[in-house]
């Protein structure tokens, strides 16, 4: 889902950035732009940004997958080929891929109205049933919420774990729209992970089983999936929050449709290849109607496929995901017949600026180094700024720091990234919010006040 490193252990941990060539692949010739990729990681791991990274690449026939950094401070060995990550978002555009199947089965049409397959949702709320079409649930244009208000998770950091279909009912049974369906809305985890949903019930199966029937089967990615087996455990990169300490993994019941899918680079790579040339029959057709534009860009809106985010080129194909532990990037592009996917199990945004880097040293164009936003903060400041916020009672910021790097954790969120604009402004990733830290000359910050959406509220320091 679109928001959320393991401790420094050592200069030699992020010294360290081991390149895995595939010799079945290459033999004697190694990828001309292995290099120039181990070049653009290597500050991100010296920095502690990222801890360690996959990264895939199908460049006209050529299929490369680079390793760099450690699992983690206990596990300091490099990433695999087979190395199991959460993909997040990204399985947005597996479930596009399903609706697109169900369509061509004659199980669906695009147009078919969420109402038809839930009639109980038809009874309640007969104007969102009849007027929310499946096409609109894949192309973030439902006027459904990012999220469901209904959403109250008896662990915090595990939030979709017990959402089930029952909750996902409920909540459509009384909401109210944000924007009327067809046109662009808020991007929405929770309309995905209804089509997902959908799917399933027309289907009479799981999301799982039908993931599994209709796309990994076929196309041999066989490890991946919306669990880990606990025979391929031992391959699952252990997530990691922003900070480098242990998170969480994330289990999906009735949101599966949202973030729920694991996989490998090497299954990712046999994916980008279904892509770039879908194979004969239906599971190629799907490919192909889910890849066709189905809404234009409008305004900070991209156009849209089934799943797919087009980029601003008009060809680009692209989706990003990330999760408590993990984040992830795919870009793919049929004029360059190339695609890069990017998996890590340290969550921060970094991940995607190197995907968009590498296609585009891809496509000839002179890479920048990734950058490294913000000013720099003396150690000893950002030692001053860390501890417990509180908002309002029961609602708290956790600001924690890795050597200079500052993070902050709202109860019940994710951990996110902070980037220093001075010692007191500190902008929050991924989020348009600011926080701005009461320094006095001597001593810890007694107060933090966060600016997002227009208003100011301040948390004072909670005694430790």
């Amino acid at each position: 889902m679109n928001k959320t490193l393991k401790t420094l252990c050592g200069v030699l941990v992020f010294m360290l950035a081991v390149v895995v060539i595939p010799s079945a692949i290459f033999a004697d010739e190694p990828y001309k732009h292995a290099q120039k990729i181990a070049e653009l990681v290597q500050p991100l791991l010296d920095s502690g940004a990222i801890q360690g990274v996959s990264i895939g690449v199908v460049d006209q026939e050529k299929h490369w997958i680079g390793n760099f950094g450690v699992l983690a401070k206990d596990r300091p060995t490099p990433p695999t080929d087979d190395t199991i990550y959460e993909i997040g978002s990204i399985s947005k555009v597996f479930t596009g891929i399903l609706l697109a199947d169900a369509v061509l089965s004659g199980d669906v049409t695009l147009a078919t109205n969420i109402g038809e397959i839930l009639p109980e949702i038809a009874k309640s709320n007969a104007d969102v049933a009849s007027s929310i079409q499946l096409r609109h649930l894949s192309t973030h244009a439902s006027g459904l919420p990012r999220m469901p208000t209904n959403i109250a998770p008896s662990d915090p950091l595990d939030p979709f774990a017990d959402y089930d279909r029952r909750l996902m009912i409920d909540f459509m049974k009384t909401v109210k729209l944000g924007s009327k369906p067809g046109e662009p809305s808020e991007y929405s985890n929770f309309a995905v992970g209804l089509l997902g949903e959908l799917l399933a019930i027309k289907a009479d199966k799981s999301y799982a089983e039908l993931l599994a029937s209709k796309l990994a089967q076929p196309l041999a990615m066989k490890d991946t999936s919306t669990a880990v087996s606990d025979e391929a455990r031992p391959r699952l990169a252990p997530p990691l929050l922003a900070s480098g300490e242990p998170g969480r993994e994330w289990r999906f019941d009735a949101m599966a449709g949202a973030g729920a899918i694991r996989s490998t680079p090497s299954d990712m790579l046999r994916f980008i290849d279904a892509n770039l040339d879908p194979p004969a029959g239906r599971l190629g057709e799907a490919i192909e109607l889910a890849w066709k534009q189905q809404s234009e860009s409008k305004g900070d809106a991209f156009a849209m496929g089934l799943g797919w985010h087009i980029a601003r080129d008009g060809s680009t194909r692209w989706h990003n995901g990330q999760t408590d532990g993990y984040h992830s990037m795919l870009l793919i592009s049929r004029p360059l017949r190339a695609g890069v996917v990017v998996l890590s199990n340290s969550p921060t945004m970094e991940i995607d600026a190197l995907g968009e880097t590498i296609i585009r040293l891809i496509a000839g164009i002179k890479p920048q180094p990734i950058p490294m936003a913000g000013v720099e903060v003396d150690e000893s400041v950002v030692k001053r700024l860390v501890g417990r916020y509180q908002l309002v009672p029961g609602f708290v910021l956790n600001v924690t720091a890795n050597g200079k790097r500052l993070f902050v954790q709202a109860t019940g969120q994710q951990q996110l990234t902070l980037v220093a604009q001075s010692e007191t402004k500190w902008s929050i990733v991924g989020v348009e919010a600011v926080l701005e830290f009461e320094l006095p000359k001597e001593g810890n910050a007694p107060a933090v006040t966060l600016h997002q959406n227009g208003a100011s509220p301040k948390a004072s320091r909670l005694a430790e």
